[in-house]
């Protein structure tokens, strides 16, 4: 994934690119995905059009993998698949340093976008279905990891994850937490009608429709408040005849995603950011929605960057529980004590000291 792509490691991608062109590398960016604006940057860009049929995706994006690996000192990978795989594979043919970062597992990540297994992760690997589901797959994965030089994980939950299904050896693992710092302040006075904000995919695992029916059931007895929903996916449908059938459907609003000054905006009129899915991991929009002061409600179990106190957080399967907690942060005086612990909050993770990481791991293989 790369820019206009949204989200998390498309905005790694581009963070540490442009920091490796700062420092007089000159890194290649391979990526699926078109950009109709034919956007300019400080490096080389190669896209691999999603028009294609994913055949022709994966064997074109092995082709230009093993082309620019001919010349490259370094490959590094940011997923351990559609990119993971062709890329370590050029590597290994030209005995080149492999690097990947994981940010996931797309394994029961797939089984519940599609709602096929709506349950945590923990909960999947521990009842052993990924090698019921996707047994070729799995190996796969493990076979792109144990030919990598280094694995870069952001948070202990997925060191611990990937040594215990995946058999990768602590000593491969580098840990470097995703920036969190703060933009400025929030108000700690609520609006009359605050909204309680979503952005990310309209997938199952996201759980967005216990959060619509927790709007719904939190609005009928308190009054004013707006939820708003931003993204796209293939849950889309469902949530809109969800939206139809509830009393608060005024009430409820859809937009598609936005570029990252235009999300800014909205978490800037927001109240509350919420992180609802069923395994969610240090989600890119909480994280930026703390940058901004604003409280969050935000599943357990996220191996968020900053360390959160109960009050925002909620089982996702706890219908209950996420309404009691959204009515305790909608209460004024409750809001503006939230308001000044997020405020309070240790954010001090910078993407210069993101990039530093990346950048000295590759020179110290690129020297190799």
């Amino acid at each position: 994934m790369f820019f206009p792509d949204v989200g998390g490691p498309a905005i790694h991608v581009r963070k540490i690119a442009e920091r490796l062109a700062e420092e007089g590398l000159e890194p290649t960016v391979l990526c699926y995905g078109d950009d109709p604006s034919n956007t300019k940057f400080a490096f080389k860009i190669k896209r691999i059009s999603r028009k294609h049929n994913k055949i022709l995706q994966w064997l074109l994006y092995f082709f230009y993998a093993l082309r620019f690996t001919l010349y490259a000192s370094v490959v590094y990978a940011f997923d351990p698949t559609a990119a993971g795989l062709p890329a370590c594979l050029a590597a290994k043919i030209l005995g080149k340093p492999f690097l990947i970062r994981v940010g996931g597992d797309p394994i029961w990540e797939r089984e519940a976008e599609e709602g096929r297994r709506v349950m945590p992760i923990v909960t999947y690997y521990e009842k052993g279905l990924y090698k019921q589901d996707k047994p070729t797959l799995f190996k796969m994965i493990k076979w792109v990891l144990k030919k990598s030089d280094r694995i870069v994980f952001y948070n202990q939950f997925w060191k611990d994850f990937y040594n215990k299904y995946f058999d990768v050896p602590f000593q491969k693992i580098l840990i470097v937490k995703n920036p969190v710092f703060k933009r400025e302040n929030a108000s700690p006075i609520l609006k009359e009608n605050p909204i309680i904000i979503f952005a990310g995919r309209f997938v199952s695992y996201k759980n967005l429709p216990r959060v619509m029916k927790a709007f719904e059931n939190v609005r009928l007895k308190i009054g004013k408040m707006e939820l708003l929903l931003i993204g796209k996916g293939p849950d889309q449908g469902e949530l809109l005849k969800l939206k139809d059938s509830l009393k608060s459907k005024d009430h409820i609003d859809f937009i598609a995603s936005l570029p990252q000054e235009q999300l800014f905006e909205k978490i800037k009129e927001s109240a509350i950011a919420i992180g609802p899915a069923l395994s969610e991991f240090n989600p890119n929009f909480i994280l930026e929605a703390l940058s901004f002061g604003k409280p969050v409600l935000l599943s357990k179990g996220h191996g968020l960057s900053v360390d959160l106190e109960e009050e925002f957080l909620f089982d996702p399967l706890n219908q209950k529980e996420l309404e009691e907690k959204l009515k305790y942060l909608l209460e004024p005086n409750n809001y503006k004590k939230a308001v000044e612990k997020i405020g309070a909050l240790d954010m001090s993770q910078s993407w210069e000291k993101v990039t530093d990481f990346h950048l000295n791991l590759i020179k110290q293989f690129a020297q190799k």
